[in-house]
């Protein structure tokens, strides 16, 4: 699902691997009001649909709107605006590999251009363009990860199995829109459901609720204010007179940890086993799991997680008691997070996930307990 600029740093400092989601409750205008919902569409057939849809090309206005109450961690002070806050996101999108993205505020706006040559992205209150070459094969969350489209096809991706019912049609954007439900079939996850309506036609993807479980409203929503489907232009920026430009390699957070050394993770923690090795590229991180109960573990020095631990511990974050080593957890409905530093190692080890906080504990506990780990 991949549009900011991410420090190497950063990723020393504190390196999350979590899935997020955002977006708007916005009251639709008065003549969209005013026009019939379609019809009901079979759920599963409209699921088929979204998940194709990556090819069908869109322009529009989103907004979006997150209530999870994420601490500001060190240095990822964008991340957790977006889970947190409002965000107005125009979008041009002629397919995977060619799109633009703007983020709108009061003071001007942040663009990314991805284009098969390479990003690019523009700063307008810095007056910067920078070019930006080679794909990162870990990144943090952005705003384009937020937009409809991208938001449900990741969620349908991450539970391709899970069961889908027709929800109610509703007008979107002027669009007569069919619904459907998934319900996670793993009751290990902390998301309840994840409601989709898209075009019945196109299977373009109009809004999206994720819902924690149980809680009654949705805590991520996202949705299109305006939208038409037809195929935008998208070329590279050319510099504005007097702006200034520069170029560099992609920043990659796989980079940063891969260069933290080589670490053999095991293939099943907390009675998980092993889904994507070698996450990212990065001999040392893994995602554990299966469908939206899927956990990531990110081997990292100790002075990373100690640091990490201290920031967990600031924001309201809890010890766990086992039997070697030490760890802290910290939850932020749906997210939990948990950091583990094993007696007499160089290394510990950050894990994130929409799990419920005792799933990373039995995991936490099983990573203590690994002879002789990152010596």
């Amino acid at each position: 699902m991949p549009v900011s600029v991410v420090r190497r740093e950063r990723g020393r400092r504190w390196a999350v691997v979590a899935v997020v989601a955002v977006a708007l409750v916005a009251l639709p205008s008065l003549v969209a009001a005013l026009r019939p919902a379609g019809p009901a569409a079979d759920a599963g057939h409209l699921r088929d649909l979204v998940l194709g849809s990556a090819g069908k090309p869109y322009q529009g206005l989103a907004q979006s709107r997150g209530s999870l109450a994420i601490p500001e961690l060190p240095d990822l002070a964008d991340v957790s605006a977006l889970f947190s806050t409002t965000t107005t996101t125009r979008a041009w999108y002629a397919g995977p590999d060619r799109y633009r993205v703007a983020v709108l505020t009061t003071t001007g706006e942040h663009d990314v251009y991805h284009l098969p040559e390479g990003e690019y992205t523009w700063d307008y209150g810095a007056n910067m363009l920078t070019r930006l070459t080679g794909d990162a094969a870990v990144r943090l969350p952005r705003a384009g990860d937020l937009l409809p489209p991208e938001l449900a096809r990741w969620a349908l991706r991450s539970a391709p199995a899970d069961p889908v019912s027709t929800l109610p049609p509703r007008t979107i954007a002027g669009i007569p829109a069919a619904g459907f439900r998934l319900v996670p079939a793993d009751p290990e996850t902390t998301i309840g459901g994840v409601d989709v309506w898209a075009d019945p036609g196109t299977g373009l993807p109009l809004r999206v609720e994720v819902t924690a479980r149980g809680q009654r409203a949705p805590m991520l929503t996202a949705e299109f204010e305006d939208v038409e489907q037809t195929a935008p232009v998208v070329t590279a920026p050319v510099p504005a007179p007097g702006s200034g430009f520069t170029a560099t390699n992609a920043p990659d957070l796989s980079n940063a940890l891969g260069a933290l050394g080589r670490v053999r993770l095991p293939p099943k923690l907390g009675g998980r086993p092993v889904r994507t090795a070698n996450f990212g590229g990065v001999q040392g991180a893994a995602l554990y799991g299966s469908g939206l109960a899927a956990f990531a573990v990110v081997a990292v020095p100790r002075a990373v997680a100690d640091g990490a631990a201290d920031a967990a511990g600031k924001a309201g974050g809890t010890a766990i008691t086992m039997p070697r080593g030490t760890a802290v957890q910290l939850s932020v409905t749906p997210l939990s997070l948990a950091i583990v530093r094993p007696p007499s190692s160089r290394r510990g080890y950050l894990l994130a996930g929409l799990v419920a906080p005792p799933v990373l504990a039995a995991a936490a506990a099983d990573l203590a307990t690994l002879r002789r780990s990152g010596r």
